[in-house]
């Protein structure tokens, strides 16, 4: 890429282009950038291109597509002014947004649209069947943003007040799966399993177990048991299923019975956190890159590796990326194959490199 960044967004195109927005450093507390730059990723020749600039300095925003082609890029952490966000400390000169643009990826430009009620980072956004988008998380109320009135309404309060890292998969049927890694109310345990349905004819969000049976085991690395912790990915299967990957350990949810199944353990090592999973054109699942626990000394390492993930069959193949990522993006191209751009290092430090993992 033509700017190192992590924790920047990616969205496939209408055209097959991958737009790259925002990101930057956000290793630590002090000297850190964020990003109002973008690039475009273009398949056919491999290369990227950059493009306008976004009308606010944003790492950790959500990008939606929506139907009518347009990019919504909204929320994240950053400013309202591109060029106060350089060399300042969180907390101190960046702040979380409410605001929120339109990329149009015919005149390659970003424009500001309605804000939310208010900021949120690390939230999810999701498109709803009628083409309006969900945004969820950091606050009791869920909004919906209307791509026709380009304006935010508020929502159906949660049972459970997320304040990020959550998870939100759109159903077969008309309703979204919302999990949560974080509450604002409290930290969760590991034994924490609630999870949230929002329809989106009402408007409103109801509660739901994702328990597992009585007696699921636990896994053991050198003799230590890894915790199951709450979702941090969410993949809609082929067959309706959504298969939820916690730190190493996977389970998927019957949205028709709501019933949840053990679905094994694919960690290299301990825990396994902020892996991606990529949904493969043959109903595969890819998942790689974050960083590994040991479960003795706790020590924590990003990590090169990779697993190919079988629904079926459990896992097929074990690899490793080029290099160990962190906060990377992760795209299905049109080919099949999966772009994961950017990303950081263990210090902190943000890739401009991309690679490609061929199916």
């Amino acid at each position: 890429m033509h700017t190192a960044r992590s924790d920047a967004t990616a969205t496939l195109l209408k055209n097959g282009k991958v737009l790259i927005a925002g990101g930057g450093n956000l290793a630590d507390m002090y000297n850190q950038d964020v990003y109002a730059s973008a690039e475009l990723y273009d398949p056919a020749t491999g290369t990227f291109t950059p493009t306008g600039s976004m009308t606010a300095a944003r790492s950790d925003a959500t990008a939606t597509l929506l139907q009518n082609g347009k990019v919504l890029i909204v929320g994240g952490e950053g400013c309202p002014n591109p060029k106060r966000c350089t060399n300042v400390a969180i907390g101190a000169g960046a702040d979380n947004l409410g605001s929120a643009e339109l990329y149009d990826p015919d005149t390659g430009k970003f424009t500001k649209t309605g804000s939310m009620a208010a900021p949120r980072i690390f939230a999810t956004s999701t498109l709803l069947s009628d083409g309006r988008v969900l945004v969820d998380g950091f606050t009791p109320w869920a909004e919906v943003y209307r791509p026709d009135s380009g304006k935010f309404t508020t929502v159906g309060r949660q049972a459970v007040v997320v304040s990020g890292y959550n998870t939100a998969t759109r159903l077969p049927g008309g309703k979204v799966l919302v999990t949560h890694a974080f509450a604002a109310n409290s930290l969760l345990s590991s034994s924490d399993t609630e999870a949230q349905l929002y329809d989106e004819t009402s408007g409103k969000f109801t509660t739901v177990s994702l328990a597992l049976p009585p007696g699921t085991p636990s896994v053991k690395v050198h003799g230590v048991t890894v915790p199951r912790t709450a979702p941090t990915a969410a993949t809609l299967l082929p067959d309706g299923r959504v298969l939820l990957y916690e730190g190493g350990y996977l389970e998927t949810y019957n949205s028709t019975s709501g019933v949840c199944a053990d679905a094994g353990f694919i960690s290299p090592g301990a825990h396994w956190f902020s892996s991606n999973a990529t949904l493969l054109a043959d109903g595969g699942v890819l998942f790689e890159g974050g960083g590994l626990e040991d479960p003795v000394s706790y020590v924590v390492a990003n990590t090169r590796a990779a697993v190919l993930y079988d629904p079926t069959a459990g896992p097929l193949r074990r690899g490793s990326t080029q290099v160990a990522r962190e906060g990377e993006t992760a795209t299905r191209l049109p080919d099949g194959s999966i772009l994961l751009a950017g990303g950081e290092d263990a210090d902190g430090n943000p890739f401009a490199s991309a690679e490609l993992f061929m199916p």
